[in-house]
């Protein structure tokens, strides 16, 4: 999905920039469905970030609420 609004998006305003109004508001209008949509799902956050170098060994566990 992200993609395809991606692609109209940028179509939308290379060809609405060339003069076609319709092209335009769709460009327009994809952005905005991009903008929101991440608005609705931000980013996840990151708990714990280190480097690992070779030969390090790491475990990831995870227990029920």
């Amino acid at each position: 999905m992200d993609t395809l609004l991606r692609r109209l998006m940028r179509t939308g305003f290379r060809r609405g920039m060339s003069g076609s109004q319709g092209w335009l508001v769709l460009g327009i209008g994809a952005l905005g469905v991009r903008a929101l949509r991440r608005l609705a799902n931000p980013a996840p956050e990151v708990v714990y970030r280190t480097e690992v170098r070779s030969g390090d060994r790491f475990e990831i566990a995870s227990r029920p609420r």
